[in-house]
C-alpha cells in the first residue's frame, strides 16, 4: 500500500516511522497485557493497531466505535468483525447454536433484537473465549462509550477473569472512559489489572519531511525541498494523516504542490470542523468554544478566562475555567505551551482562528442503562 493511500495502514510494512510503537505493541499484546493506545486523531492510531493485528493473525475483532452511542453498538461491531473472518465465523456459528437468541444465516451470526446488548456483548466474547489460542479484541475510540462506562468495565472485569486468552488494545484520547480504564477506582472491575498506555505523537520535521519525499518516490514524482518545506511551514505539521492527504492531493490529484497545499488546509478545515463539533455535542458552547478561540492565539490563563467571560456575560471562575482547560486537553485539542496554551493539531487551530461562529452542533442524547443490561 503506498503511503499517500489515504485508508488506514493494514500490516505495519506499510507503516513509516512507527517501527518502535509496532514492536512494543506486539510485545504486550503476546504478554497478554491489555495496551490503551493514545494520540489525538489523525495521528495513525488505527493503522498501528490494524498493522499489528494483522502481523500476529489472530482470531477476534476490529470494532471502530466512532459514533457509537450505546452497548447496541458494541455488539453489532462484534458480530461484524467476528464474520469477517470465514474460519472463526464458522467455529462461533457451531458454539452459538447452543445460545438462546442467536441464530445463524448466509453471512453468519446475527442476534435477536430483544436481547440485552450488554448480555450479548458478553455471551459474543465468552464465544470467543472457547478458541483454544489467543484472540484479539480491538475497541477503537473507546471513549465513545463513556456514558456506558461502568456497564462497560463490569463486561471486561468478567473478560478478565474468565477468559484470559483474550486480549483487549483500546485506542482513544485520554478523556472519559479511556482514563478510567488507565486509572481504575479501587470498586473497579479492573482495579489492580490497568492496561498499559502507549502514546502516538507527530512527527518531528526531518521524519515528515523523508515521508514526504518517500511517498513521492514510491508514484514516481519528485517533491523539491522547497515544495517540502513549504508543506511543514503550514499546519501539515508532522501529523501522518494531514502529510498522506497532501500527498495524496500531488500525487494522485497531480495538483501542483502549492494547489494540493491549499486543497489539503481546506479539507482538513472540514474535518476538523466536524471534530469540532462531535466535542461540543456533549459540552457547552458558551465555555468552551470562547477558550478555543482564546487558546488559538496562544492565551495564558488569565486570556483564556476573560474570553470565557466576555462571551458568557459575567465573571467565571478558576474552577469552571480550570475544568474547561483540563477537558480540552484530555481530548488532546489543547496542550500547556510556554506561557500559556496551545493547540495540540494545527488544523484544528487553523479552523478554529478563521471560523467566526462555532460549528453547528447536533446534542447527543445519552443512552439510559437498562437493568437488565447486565451480564449474568
Amino acid at each position: 500500500m503506498p503511503l499517500f493511500d489515504l485508508a488506514p495502514k493494514e500490516t505495519s510494512g506499510a507503516l513509516f516511522g512507527r517501527d518502535r510503537e509496532v514492536a512494543e505493541l506486539t510485545r504486550l499484546v503476546e504478554a497478554r497485557r491489555w495496551v490503551v493506545v493514545l494520540g489525538p486523531r489523525m495521528v495513525g492510531k488505527t493503522s498501528l493497531v490494524k498493522a499489528v493485528r494483522h502481523r500476529l493473525r489472530r482470531p477476534g475483532a476490529y470494532v471502530n466505535l466512532w459514533g457509537v452511542r450505546n452497548v447496541q453498538g458494541l455488539v453489532e461491531g462484534l458480530i461484524s468483525g467476528f464474520n469477517e473472518s470465514a474460519s472463526l465465523r464458522a467455529r462461533l456459528v457451531r458454539a452459538a447454536r447452543r445460545v438462546d437468541g442467536f441464530s445463524v444465516g448466509p453471512s453468519g451470526l446475527s442476534v435477536a433484537t430483544s436481547r440485552a446488548p450488554l448480555q450479548t456483548a458478553w455471551d459474543l466474547l465468552d464465544l470467543l473465549g472457547t478458541e483454544k489460542r489467543d484472540c484479539l479484541v480491538v475497541l477503537d475510540e473507546v471513549q465513545e462509550l463513556s456514558s456506558n462506562a461502568g456497564a462497560l468495565l463490569r463486561l471486561l472485569g468478567n473478560v478478565f477473569n474468565t477468559r484470559p486468552n483474550i486480549v483487549f488494545v483500546f485506542t482513544g484520547s485520554l478523556v472519559g472512559l479511556s482514563r478510567t480504564l488507565l486509572e481504575p477506582a479501587t470498586a473497579s472491575p479492573l482495579f489492580g489489572r490497568a492496561p498499559l498506555s502507549l502514546s502516538l505523537g507527530a512527527f518531528d520535521r526531518p521524519t515528515s519531511a523523508q515521508f514526504l519525499a518517500r511517498g513521492a518516490r514510491e508514484l514516481g514524482l519528485n517533491l523539491s525541498a522547497g515544495d517540502i518545506d513549504a508543506a511543514l511551514d503550514g499546519p501539515l505539521d508532522g501529523t501522518p494523516g494531514w502529510l498522506t492527504l497532501f500527498g495524496n492531493n500531488v500525487a494522485v490529484r497531480k495538483l501542483p504542490a502549492d494547489r494540493a497545499l491549499r486543497e489539503t488546509i481546506r479539507e482538513g478545515k472540514k474535518v476538523a470542523e466536524a471534530e469540532l463539533a462531535h466535542f461540543l455535542s456533549t459540552h457547552d458552547t458558551s465555555l468552551y468554544w470562547p477558550a478555543l478561540k482564546a487558546i488559538a492565539v496562544g492565551a495564558s490563563w488569565g486570556t483564556v478566562r476573560e474570553y470565557v467571560s466576555r462571551s458568557t456575560g459575567g465573571a467565571v471562575n478558576d474552577g469552571t475555567v480550570l475544568r474547561v482547560v483540563r477537558a480540552l486537553e484530555a481530548n488532546y485539542i489543547a496542550r500547556q505551551a510556554e506561557g500559556g496554551y496551545g493547540i495540540v493539531d494545527p488544523m484544528v487551530r487553523a479552523y478554529v482562528l478563521d471560523a467566526g461562529s462555532p460549528p453547528r452542533v447536533t446534542r447527543r442524547r445519552p443512552y439510559i442503562r437498562r437493568s437488565r443490561d447486565r451480564p449474568r
